[in-house]
């Protein structure tokens, strides 16, 4: 990721601007590392979703009946041009799971049709194939790949070795959750192409993260989530279909306008709340802000900065490289051994955490050892890391 301001990953980056810093509504006292999870909303977009929400009371047949379809181009179309695709291949679903869950309908599956996904993989996404596999007679395939990560040569041969002739969708992360490591999916999708097999990247944590150019990675679909990265209200998110499978790719939710084409399908999937959709301009307006590079651009090297500091202080080994090269806004932290052989579970250490030392962030056993994922966002700084450091050291040297 080209930084916009010289940064050295020895040292924190700058504070974004005050007004950004402040427009999230945290509660005060909670060092809150984990906006991976569920995302927070700053107030000027909390206050544009609730001004939509009011049109929409207002005026409800005007607003759904008469105006959504012209609303929705507009937000569509500031959208293609913040990930890098065209927006009439852009169907708006309520997070990536349905964007999944749509595409995994849409498949004619036949009994033996293979699903490679990876062992990195979004729990949801993995129950959605599963899903699949009882009711088509799929078969699912893993592809495992070990910490730690140094390139993305490895990851990809893995994906390619798992390719065979019965092989039907690859499914890969752009970045995984529970270990936060960015995947080369434009290699993939190609060698995906390159064996007539198709592919789907879920981007659940990539807008906002990572600088998005979908159409040139090249998969048959790319879905992302809106309420993370992109600081948009919960249920804003995304499905982008190529042109080859546009046609023939169909929303979750089948509703009157089911055979009119992609764009109105994925326009009216039954009456809901529209508001969070047609807040996703001012999201985007307000990541691009206040910094230089805008938002992402803070996370990323705050993230950098962070994963180098705290495998210091825990005397731990990096899972990906220190440079920043393979995270975006999240890093996965070994944590000391001690801290296994002291608690019960990872949900006993978190909860500790949480209730101890007022600290929010997901520990994830990962092939037995214990990891924290922490998060970087505009209101994070140097100091919510060194609480966690201050954390883990001194729950690890408890007698």
């Amino acid at each position: 990721m080209p930084a916009s301001i010289k940064f050295d990953p020895t040292q924190p980056p700058p504070r974004c601007e005050k007004a950004v810093c402040e427009a999230y509504r945290l509660e005060k006292g909670i060092v809150f590392l984990n906006h991976g999870s569920f995302g927070a909303l700053p107030e000027p977009v909390r206050i544009a979703v609730e001004e939509w929400r009011a049109k929409f009371e207002a005026r409800p047949v005007e607003m759904i009946a008469r105006k959504l379809k012209d609303h929705l181009g507009i937000v569509k179309h500031l959208l293609g041009d913040y990930v890098g695709t065209d927006p009439n291949r852009i169907g708006l679903v309520t997070n990536a799971t349905s964007g999944v869950g749509s595409v995994l309908r849409s498949i004619a599956w036949k009994n033996g049709d293979r699903i490679v996904l990876t062992n990195h993989g979004y729990n949801a996404v993995r129950q959605a194939v599963q899903f699949c596999c009882e009711r088509f007679g799929c078969e699912t395939v893993i592809v495992d790949i070990p910490l730690p990560l140094k390139d993305h040569q490895n990851i990809f041969h893995r994906f390619v070795q798992a390719i065979d002739k019965k092989t039907r969708l690859v499914i890969v992360d752009h970045i995984t959750s529970p270990t936060a490591v960015i995947l080369p999916v434009a290699e993939i999708a190609r060698a995906c192409r390159n064996q007539g097999v198709l592919c789907l990247v879920d981007g659940a944590h990539a807008p906002g993260m990572i600088d998005l150019k979908i159409d040139e990675i090249g998969a048959d679909w790319y879905t992302g989530n809106l309420h993370k990265w992109v600081c948009a209200p919960r249920g804003s998110a995304f499905l982008v279909a190529s042109s080859e499978t546009e046609p023939w790719t169909h929303p979750e939710t089948t509703s009157h306008l089911h055979g009119y084409g992609f764009a109105e399908e994925f326009d009216w999937q039954g009456t809901r709340d529209f508001a969070p959709w047609l807040t996703i301009p001012t999201a985007i307006e307000f990541v691009r802000s206040g910094f230089p590079g805008g938002i992402c651009e803070h996370n990323h090297q705050l993230a950098t900065w962070a994963q180098k500091k705290l495998c210091e202080d825990f005397s731990t080994a990096s899972i990906s490289p220190l440079d920043g090269s393979m995270i975006g806004s999240m890093a996965t932290i070994p944590l000391p051994s001690a801290i296994s052989t002291r608690f019960s579970s990872v949900a006993h250490f978190q909860a500790a955490l949480y209730e101890k030392h007022k600290i929010e962030v997901p520990i994830i056993d990962w092939g037995g050892g214990w990891y924290a994922r922490i998060s970087a966002q505009a209101y994070n700084c140097p100091e919510d890391y060194l609480a966690l450091s201050t954390a883990v050291c001194s729950e690890a040297c408890a007698v």
